[in-house]
C-alpha cells in the first residue's frame, strides 16, 4: 500500500517536471531559428539568381558551405524571433545582391529592439571602437562596448536620439567577427529591419557599408529631407528646363507618358534640360521610354545590359501565377503567355541572351544638353536609365554613386511567418555590354558632389550648364 502511495508521488512529481520543463522550452524560445534558416536556404539554393551566378558559375561552393555552416551553428544558439531575423540578414549577405531583402508581414509592428546596459567592469581586450561615436548627420549617438547578450561580442546601443524614435540603452548595431579577421555588423534600421554591411575603422571615423558614417566628435545636426517624390516639370531659367523623375513603377508609366507628352513644347523650348532621379527606386524599363528620344543621339540603340531568368521549378510557377499582373491590353496578355511558355523550354537552366538594337524616332529639336542628377538611393531600372542615357554625348551625369542595385532583379517573396517576415528572392541576372560589376558598388557620375550639401547640388548644376 505504501509502496503504491510512493509510486503515485513519484508519477505525480514527474508530471510536474515535465510541464515545468515544456513551460521553460515554450516560453524560452520564440522560434525555432536553425529550421527557419534551413528553410530558407533550400529556398536560396534552388531558386536565387544570385547564389547561382555567384556560388555555382564562380565555383564558390567550398565558400559558401563554410559560411553555411557557421550561419547553422549561431542559429543553434538563438532563441528569439529578432535574432533570428539578424541572423537572416547575415546570411542574406554572403550574396551581394541588393534586390534580396527582408520586409515584415503586412500589418505586424515588430517589438522594439532590447535595451543593453554597458558593463565595463569586466576585464577583457579593449578594441578601437570602443566607445561613443556620433551619426553623420549629427542626429544620434551610439555607445560600444562588449557583450555576451547578443550574436557578435560587441554592440552598439543608442546614447541618445534627437529624433525620440529609439530609447537610450537600445540595439542599433550587432558586431560580428569574421573567419578572416574582419569585422561586420548587423545594423538596425527605423524600421526594424536589419542589414548587413562591411565595416572599415580609420582613427577618427567608423565606416558601415558605403553611406554609413560615424565620428568621434559631435556632429551637426542637418536636415536631409529636401528632395520631394512629385512628378514635376518646371522651367529653372531662360535656357534650362528641370523634369523630375522619383519613380519608373509601371504604374507610374501612364503619369510619364502624359507629362512628357504634355510639355512636348515646353522641353524643346529650351537648350539645357535637367533630369532629376534622386531617390528613383527603379521598377521597369518600359516607363522611361517617352523620355528617351529627347536624350539620345543616335536613333539606333542596345539597352545596357539582357536579363537572364534562373529557370527553377518555383520560379517558373511564379512567373506564371502573376503573368497578368501588369497587363493592360489583350495583347499585353498574349505576350506575357508567350514569355511564360518560353520560359518552360529552359527549366533548371539560365535563359540565353538575346542580344536587340531597338530603333527609336529621335525628337526634333531636342534639349543640346542633358544633366541628369542622382544619388545614393537611385537604384534597380533607375541606373538602367542613367546607362542607357549615358551613351548619349549630350548627357552628363552629376551626383555622387548610385545604389548599384542592378545586377539581379524580379524578385518573389519567400515566406517566413514564424518570424513574421518574407524575403525577396532574385530570380534574374542580368548580363552587362561590357561585363561591368555595380552591384553594391554604384554607378559613378561624371562630376562627383558627395563632398557638397544635396540641397546645394541642383544650383551647381545649374550654373555647370549654362558657364
Amino acid at each position: 500500500m505504501q509502496s503504491n502511495k510512493f509510486n503515485r508521488r513519484m508519477k505525480f512529481k514527474i508530471v510536474l517536471f515535465l510541464i515545468f520543463s515544456s513551460s521553460i522550452s515554450l516560453f524560452g524560445q520564440e522560434c525555432d531559428c536553425l529550421k527557419n534558416i534551413t528553410i530558407l536556404q533550400q529556398k536560396i539554393e534552388n531558386n536565387q539568381a544570385s547564389y547561382q551566378h555567384q556560388v555555382i558559375e564562380q565555383k564558390r561552393l567550398n565558400e559558401y558551405f563554410l559560411f553555411r555552416t557557421e550561419i547553422n551553428s549561431k542559429a543553434k544558439t538563438i532563441a528569439t524571433k529578432k535574432g533570428c531575423i539578424g541572423l537572416v540578414s547575415l546570411y542574406l549577405s554572403f550574396f551581394h545582391d541588393e534586390h534580396s531583402f527582408i520586409s515584415y508581414e503586412n500589418n505586424y509592428a515588430p517589438k522594439p529592439n532590447k535595451i543593453i546596459k554597458p558593463n565595463r567592469k569586466r576585464i577583457y581586450t579593449s578594441l578601437p571602437f570602443e566607445g561613443i561615436w556620433y551619426f553623420q548627420d549629427g542626429s544620434f549617438s551610439i555607445d560600444i562596448f562588449q557583450t555576451k547578450n547578443t550574436m557578435g561580442e560587441w554592440v552598439g546601443v543608442i546614447k541618445n536620439d534627437n529624433s525620440k524614435s529609439w530609447k537610450k540603452g537600445q540595439i542599433k548595431i550587432e558586431f560580428i567577427n569574421n573567419e578572416n579577421g574582419s569585422l561586420s555588423c548587423i545594423y538596425w534600421r527605423k524600421n526594424l529591419i536589419p542589414q548587413t554591411y562591411d565595416l572599415h575603422l580609420t582613427d577618427s571615423t567608423m565606416i558601415i557599408g558605403r553611406n554609413l558614417i560615424f565620428y568621434r566628435k559631435p556632429q551637426v545636426e542637418q536636415n536631409t529631407t529636401i528632395n520631394t517624390n512629385d512628378l514635376l516639370f518646371r522651367q529653372l531659367s531662360e535656357q534650362t528646363n528641370y523634369l523630375k523623375l522619383p519613380s519608373f513603377d509601371l504604374s507610374f508609366k501612364n503619369k510619364i507618358d502624359s507629362l512628357i507628352a504634355n510639355n512636348r513644347i515646353g522641353i524643346t523650348s529650351k537648350k539645357n534640360l535637367v533630369i532629376d532621379v534622386r531617390n528613383n527606386g527603379g521598377g521597369g524599363f518600359d516607363a522611361f521610354q517617352s523620355i528617351l528620344p529627347y536624350l539620345l543621339d543616335k536613333n539606333l540603340t542596345e539597352t545596357p545590359y539582357y536579363g537572364s531568368v534562373w529557370v527553377s521549378k518555383d520560379n517558373y510557377d511564379y512567373y506564371n501565377r502573376t503573368k497578368y499582373e501588369y497587363t493592360e491590353s489583350k495583347q499585353d496578355s498574349i505576350n506575357e503567355l508567350k514569355y511564360v511558355e518560353y520560359l518552360k523550354e529552359y527549366l533548371n537552366c539560365f535563359t540565353p541572351i538575346e542580344k536587340e538594337i531597338d530603333t527609336i524616332e529621335l525628337e526634333k529639336n531636342s534639349p543640346l544638353n542633358i544633366a541628369i542628377l542622382f544619388n545614393r538611393n537611385t537604384a534597380s531600372s533607375a541606373e538602367g536609365f542613367i546607362l542607357q542615357a549615358s551613351s548619349s554625348k549630350k548627357v552628363k551625369t552629376f551626383g555622387e554613386n548610385s545604389k548599384g542595385a542592378v545586377s539581379y532583379g524580379d524578385w518573389m517573396p519567400m515566406d517566413l511567418p514564424e518570424l513574421n517576415i518574407w524575403v525577396a528572392i532574385t530570380t534574374k541576372k542580368m548580363i552587362f555590354n561590357n561585363n561591368e560589376n555595380f552591384e553594391s558598388i554604384g554607378i559613378s557620375p561624371d562630376i562627383d558632389l558627395k563632398y557638397t550639401n544635396e540641397s546645394e547640388w541642383l544650383n551647381i548644376v545649374l550654373k555647370q550648364l549654362e558657364k
